[in-house]
């Protein structure tokens, strides 16, 4: 969906007007040129509305339950970019997300206090590539990712690659294009000062990417050495324009487990132990992210007609080493979604979604989650 940033600028116009006329002298056209160059230099204000309708019944867990509520999904954020030097550009962006619109999943009054930084960060880029400091979305995200962090509105139950890599304090680099074919690294810096052991780690992402027409070809790899397990995780991906109106993409991702660990995790921790308040997504997403190993693929269809667009994946998921009762827990979801673009700053949807975890499992029960929202973008 098509963003329309609100530039700071065109507000500062207005009251620059009278400053330009008195202080700028010459002809008309000289006064174009000192406004257009004010408007140039000035950030990009842009963000989101976003209000959802959920209905989610989790057997195992929680039972059901239906809300109206935005998800903590509504962003404001502020870009920027200018040259510094010819043939190098200097950018930025800061972005606030888990703005609340409605009064909080359980009726807390003070859910806006949970608005936190999700990007952050400074950079370069030119002919050397691009370059750029602090909290974003990792390249293993990019390249592989999964369609819980991804493609839906919602989504979140479904099934969650294992990098574990954060987001914060990464140092990232995209090579040139080389004919089609990009190189990607990314470095976190989990300091002393961060680290409850006392010893620095530098987890490590590495990646390419190559694009031949209507295909696009990714792998990509994460160390996780700041996990407890820090085996890498392995991925790869392909995507397929068929047309203007149907594209396919898959993927895999894998990481090696350890029995050890894994006997840990699931004697040591059960649904019941999860927050009430974060049920439903904490307990998928913590689940999936234990980094004690999985093999997981996924693939996935997607129509447009006009301004409507139809999407509908599969995810599949193995862990990699067997719990306590002795079997490997086996999960799968499906989601589809429907959605109408109204205007280029705004679209609507229904989306939903049912997983199941296979008996055996510490996990082993059925979710199903509908969902209705709009999206004001700005």
């Amino acid at each position: 969906m098509k963003k329309n940033p609100i530039t700071l600028g065109l507000l500062s116009a207005v009251f620059a007007l009278p400053a330009i006329g008195a202080n700028v002298e010459g002809t008309s056209g000289d006064k174009a040129s000192e406004l257009a160059a004010r408007l140039d230099i000035m950030p990009d204000v842009y963000g989101n509305v976003q209000m959802i309708y959920r209905n989610r019944d989790h057997e195992g867990f929680g039972g059901s339950d239906s809300q109206l509520t935005d998800f903590s999904y509504s962003t404001l954020g502020i870009q920027n970019s200018h040259e510094i030097m010819p043939g190098v550009e200097a950018f930025g962006r800061l972005e606030l997300e888990g703005f609340s619109p409605t009064e909080g999943q359980y009726g807390d009054a003070k859910a806006n206090e949970g608005i936190e930084v999700d990007e952050a960060y400074i950079g370069l880029r030119g002919n050397f590539g691009e370059v750029w400091i602090g909290s974003d979305d990792s390249q293993y995200e990019v390249l592989i990712g999964d369609y819980g962090d991804w493609y839906y509105e919602i989504g979140q139950a479904n099934l969650f690659a294992n990098f574990l890599t954060g987001e914060d304090d990464l140092i990232q680099y995209i090579s040139p294009n080389f004919s089609g074919l990009t190189l990607h690294a990314v470095v976190q810096v989990d300091g002393q000062a961060e680290r409850a052991d006392g010893n620095s780690k530098y987890p490590f992402q590495l990646g390419a990417k190559y694009v031949m027409g209507d295909l696009t070809f990714a792998v990509a790899m994460d160390s996780n050495d700041a996990a407890a397990s820090n085996e890498n995780t392995y991925g790869a991906r392909v995507d397929w324009v068929v047309n203007d109106n149907l594209s396919f993409n898959t993927f895999y991702s894998g990481q090696k487990g350890d029995q050890n660990l894994a006997l840990g995790y699931e004697t040591g921790q059960t649904a019941a132990e999860y927050d009430p308040v974060d049920s439903f997504e904490s307990f998928f997403t913590v689940a999936d992210e234990t980094g004690l190993g999985e093999q997981l693929v996924g693939v996935m269809g997607i129509y447009t007609l006009g301004a409507n667009r139809f999407t509908l994946s599969y995810e599949m998921e193995e862990d990699d080493v067997k719990g306590a009762d002795g079997a490997k827990r086996k999960s799968d979801a499906v989601t589809i979604q429907a959605m109408h673009n109204v205007s280029d700053s705004m679209y609507v949807y229904v989306e939903g979604l049912r997983r199941t975890d296979e008996e055996g499992s510490t996990y082993d029960s059925d979710y199903n989650e509908l969902s209705l929202g709009g999206v004001y973008l700005f």
